[in-house]
């Protein structure tokens, strides 16, 4: 079982984070100001994907396992679709390849930025 707390961050049962690999979503949370444009979005598609599986989310991990907050980094699946990838796609955050990972991952993470551009999907669109 997980939680959202914002489009690229979940909490687990056992407390631990989770922060999506390759993917920034507008900020929701930061002290003192107030929810970034389609950051409201973003959390809410992340609930429903995360919904679809029962809470229940697969992680599969990579080169780099924490971040500097002591994140655990994932991809994380639900029901064989790639929430990572999802959530770029449909323009609800921007494909960041500052963190040491797959190749593979990248290039599939970028091509859905450039699908979500092309079609001036939600952050794409102002």
């Amino acid at each position: 079982m997980s939680f959202v707390i914002d489009g690229d961050t979940l909490t687990l049962v056992d407390a631990k984070r989770i922060r999506l690999i390759g993917v920034d979503t507008p900020e929701t949370h930061k002290r003192e100001q107030p929810p970034e444009r389609w950051g409201p979005e973003a959390g809410a598609f992340t609930r429903a994907f995360v919904a679809r599986g029962g809470g229940v989310v697969r992680l599969q991990f990579d080169d780099e396992r924490l971040d500097k907050y002591g994140r655990y980094l994932a991809y994380v699946w639900v029901d064989g679709k790639l929430l990572n990838e999802e959530l770029i796609r449909h323009g609800l955050g921007r494909f960041t390849p500052g963190f040491r990972f797959s190749e593979t991952f990248k290039r599939r993470l970028r091509a859905a930025e450039r699908e979500a551009k092309s079609r001036r999907a939600g952050i794409w669109s102002d």
